[in-house]
């Protein structure tokens, strides 16, 4: 019987696409982007430091409806910094929906927690808040740590909802299951840039969020990716992350934790903004 299923999506999807190799969203460009490409290069600030990382930031915060937003090299780095401000530690259990991109699970995995895969919504294409609300009535358990899968014994720290190709899912229903079990949403919006749940913007809903700007996203910036929060406490300290945790300091060299080299060139930025 599954079998018959799978092979009828997978005829459907032949069907539809055809023959060849067909990229999720292919970028555009026009003069706008050879301008600003341009003028980063005759300023001579290529790389992490320049003026079009903070333009870039401030106009997608606007874009997005966000206070605040740090740039950074990926989608997937993003979403790893926001669940490591967000209080995701090593042996923690993150749930999240098991239609989604490899990234998502490989984040939680760089910080030594583990991927909890749900069911996901054959409506919306995210995570199915019915199946959610089910499984944590019957694994979980709240303890003096937060809340508990007494299954694996490991704390549940956080949920990831995913906007599969940009379509929100049903975040109302997620945010409050979220936050009956006081699990922490961070919202996985790589996809899903100028995408709206009743009037506000994806990405916003949760404590943080994130948006990828790879080549087959919504805009690119060639490589590049977001954390987008309205908490200017999380925001400084991503953006401190994410700078190898560097002390604000005109010459000495003073790390105060294992950060990382995550910040956006200034080159990338300046694509950035020219889609934008």
């Amino acid at each position: 019987m599954q079998a018959d299923i799978d092979n009828k999506i997978i005829l459907a999807l032949r069907n539809a696409l055809g023959e060849g190799i067909h990229p999720l969203h292919e970028p555009y460009f026009d003069d706008s982007e050879q301008s600003f490409l341009r003028e980063c290069m005759l300023s001579k600030f290529v790389s992490s430091v320049g003026p079009f990382v903070e333009r870039f930031e401030s106009e997608l915060a606007e874009t997005v409806g966000a206070k605040y937003v740090v740039a950074v090299v990926n989608g997937t780095s993003a979403l790893q910094v926001a669940l490591r401000v967000a209080g995701v530690k090593a042996g923690d259990e993150v749930l999240m929906p098991s239609l989604t991109f490899v990234a998502t699970a490989n984040a939680v995995n760089y910080l030594g927690a583990t991927p909890h895969f749900s069911d996901s919504n054959r409506h919306t294409l995210g995570l199915d808040p019915k199946s959610l609300k089910n499984r944590l009535k019957d694994i979980s358990e709240k303890s003096a740590n937060g809340l508990r899968n007494r299954r694996t014994g490991r704390r549940m720290s956080a949920i990831i909802p995913m906007h599969t190709f940009g379509h929100p899912c049903d975040l109302e229903s997620l945010v409050s299951i979220a936050h009956d079990y006081d699990l922490v949403v961070i919202e996985d919006a790589s996809q899903a840039l100028g995408s709206f749940y009743f009037g506000k913007h994806v990405g916003t809903f949760g404590k943080l969020g994130v948006i990828s700007f790879n080549g087959n996203k919504i805009i690119t910036s060639g490589g590049g990716g977001a954390i987008v929060t309205s908490d200017p406490e999380l925001a400084n300290y991503s953006k401190y992350l994410t700078t190898t945790a560097k002390s604000d300091h005109k010459w000495e060299f003073v790390h105060n934790e294992v950060g990382y080299n995550f910040r956006l060139p200034n080159i990338n930025a300046a694509l950035g903004c020219a889609q934008l």
